[in-house]
């Protein structure tokens, strides 16, 4: 039987979780687990441990790419509404809902993916293997 994780056996330093689960964690969005796991596979496993360190690497960039979107959708969201009641016009304020509207759809179709790249990462990463998101993924092997 071949060893997924470098050729790594054995367990967490910190939970005792098998290499498979806590690579799976580290992608979980639910109540923060993907941040806390992430961060505690980062500063505990060892540094031979590169395919557990990768994935938990990945995970926080791709978590900061969404929160960093997130933000931006607010910011233009805000600065739409603040635009439509500083004129006071009805015709502004309807083209205000709309933008909103699609705004509110673009976002949702962005957490879809983010989900969905959620979701391929976790199994990719309970398989052991090293699967990159585009630019992210570059970037979280430059630093593991």
């Amino acid at each position: 039987m071949s060893t997924p994780y470098g050729g790594l056996t054995g367990k967490t330093k910190t939970l005792g979780l098998d290499y498979s689960v806590a690579g799976l964690l580290a992608y979980l969005p639910i109540c923060c687990i993907n941040l806390i796991c992430s961060l505690i596979w980062l500063f505990t496993e060892p540094k031979e441990n590169k395919v557990l360190r990768f994935h938990s690497m990945q995970s926080l960039l791709l978590m900061g790419a969404g929160i960093a979107c997130g933000v931006v959708f607010w910011i233009l969201q805000i600065t739409l509404m603040a635009g439509a009641s500083a004129t006071g016009s009805g015709a502004v304020g309807g083209a205000a809902a709309g933008g909103s509207l699609l705004l509110f759809l673009v976002q949702l179709l962005l957490g879809g993916v983010l989900l969905i790249l959620d979701i391929v990462a976790m199994v990719k990463a309970y398989q052991g293997q090293i699967w990159k998101i585009p630019v992210i993924g570059n970037i979280a092997d430059k630093n593991t």
